[in-house]
């Protein structure tokens, strides 16, 4: 025989004490979560970026052998009177016989030195303010030391070392990992970034308390190599 009673407790539904303790363990495995998912996309986001430099490293190396061994050094390769200043003009001088048409390559949304630009009429082939971050060492040859960089994420203006500002250029990866193309045309993977007063910076392998950006006797003491930032 059954009871009301009986029937009554099969029908009822959650008490507010019950959904507010459902609740609140959704939000606590919802928070325990998020910094793992954080963290996964921004692998994502980096591994993108390293896959950009391999691209880049190509047709950096098909313009070098199209140009005696040389890495863009002048704005215009026919001439010597002007040499690059900023790696736009470089990384452009790619377009579109070494690295095609796409652009993207050369940029990346996450990086506060890039901005995204109204399309514009003439300049298909052109890397305007806003659409690069790499940093470019100029200067330099296939022929030059395979273990010198050639290319790397955009460091913050004034130096060569990443910051942890996200917000500012120079922090898209929180100063946790680097992307560097290196004149062999190999690329590192960089997540062990040395810190510094100043930032941190990339670590020489052959020697770790050294920037690997920054002039030495022996490492990037040519006459024309320097560092260029982007616009």
């Amino acid at each position: 025989m059954k009871t009301p009673h009986i029937k009554r407790r099969a029908n009822r539904g959650f008490t507010l004490i019950e959904l507010l303790v459902v609740i609140s363990i959704i939000a606590i495995l919802a928070a325990a979560a998020f910094p793992a998912l954080q963290g996964a996309l921004k692998r994502g986001r980096f591994v993108n970026s390293v896959n950009n430099a391999k691209q880049i490293g190509i047709g950096l190396r098909m313009y070098a052998s199209a140009n005696d061994g040389q890495y863009p050094l002048y704005k215009d390769p026919d001439s010597v009177a002007t040499m690059l200043g900023n790696s736009n003009e470089a990384l452009e001088l790619l377009m579109p016989r070494h690295a095609g048409t796409d652009k993207s390559i050369f940029t990346n949304k996450n990086s506060a030195w890039c901005k995204k630009l109204p399309a514009s009429v003439g300049d298909q082939y052109r890397l305007r303010a806003g659409e690069c971050d790499w940093a470019y060492v100029r200067g330099l040859s296939d022929s030059s030391d395979p273990r010198l960089p050639l290319l790397a994420t955009a460091f913050a203006p004034g130096g060569t070392t990443y910051i942890k500002d996200s917000s500012k250029p120079g922090g898209v990866w929180h100063g946790e990992l680097a992307a560097v193309l290196r004149v062999d045309g190999s690329v590192m993977s960089v997540s062990d970034l040395k810190e510094t007063g100043n930032g941190f910076y990339v670590k020489r392998q052959d020697n770790p308390s050294k920037n690997m950006f920054e002039k030495d006797d022996g490492w990037l003491d040519g006459e024309n190599v320097a560092v260029l930032m982007p616009q």
